[in-house]
């Protein structure tokens, strides 16, 4: 098997990493594609599996759209899907730096793994705010537990809570902090147990917010395809939910996050 497909084979089984993550990996391997001369439809097809594995991530839409314009010319896929990644990492920076300086002091609910919630709350961390990290294990998967162990690696105080715990935890919390692996038409794209806990949080007078860059608006409607497919929490034959994303609807979401500033809804 030539490197490129178990590199994107790899990419397209991902259920750990944050949609930052897999979109930076899924345009390097597409420009080594693109270098290696591997042919238009070889591309284009390469770039349709990675966004039908992960349907709800907004960035591989994006960018699947790129490679499908610039598939029959290399040498302009190439400058694109670095112009692509430059951007990408000037707007996640300047998101972060947005919420770092807006974020509350106190308790901060959170849920799953999104890098620019880590990287917002470690840089808000450092300006000297007093933050206290509730992380749900976000099960199916655990992606919360790696959000935990890197936080407290960073010396915020973070407490590890099992996913329904986590509704006895925002009685006590100033936000509920969220990534978002796609903020499409009709609300935010997040880890499912995401629209509960959010519906929880408005009864109880919690503003729930969400952190992202333009890369993150799909102009798309929720469809059962983003409910995308968990990892399997048991080996044997048990029946499972294998939901892996929910729709939280955009009235529950207090504001959004990004590269141009802080926005209420």
């Amino acid at each position: 098997m030539k490197e490129w497909r178990k590199a994107l084979k790899r990419i397209c089984l991902d259920r750990k990493r944050s949609a930052t993550a897999l979109t930076k990996r899924s345009a390097q391997l597409l420009m080594q594609m693109a270098k290696s001369k591997v042919e238009t439809k070889k591309l284009i097809e390469a770039a349709t599996q990675i966004y039908n594995a992960h349907p709800a991530m907004a960035s591989l839409w994006h960018l699947a759209q790129l490679t499908y314009g610039y598939a029959e010319n290399p040498k302009v896929l190439k400058s694109q899907l670095n112009q692509f990644l430059a951007e990408m990492e000037v707007s996640t920076k300047a998101s972060i730096a947005h919420a770092s300086e807006w974020l509350p002091e106190g308790k901060i609910l959170t849920h799953s793994f999104s890098s620019l919630v880590h990287q917002s709350l470690i840089h808000a961390s450092r300006k000297g705010k007093n933050l206290e990290i509730i992380c749900t294990a976000s099960f199916p998967g655990g992606e919360g537990i790696d959000l935990a162990k890197a936080l407290s690696k960073a010396n915020l105080k973070v407490t590890l809570v099992a996913d329904l715990q986590a509704f006895a935890w925002l009685k006590g919390c100033e936000i509920v902090f969220l990534g978002a692996d796609a903020w499409c038409e009709d609300g935010l794209v997040h880890k499912v147990g995401t629209k509960i806990l959010a519906s929880f949080a408005n009864q109880i007078g919690v503003p729930v917010w969400s952190v992202g860059t333009s890369k993150k608006r799909l102009p798309l409607q929720w469809n059962e395809a983003m409910k995308g497919e968990a990892p399997s929490l048991v080996r044997s034959p048990i029946p499972q939910d294998k939901t892996l994303y929910d729709l939280t609807d955009w009235k529950l979401v207090a504001g959004i996050i990004d590269e141009l500033g802080v926005k209420s809804l």
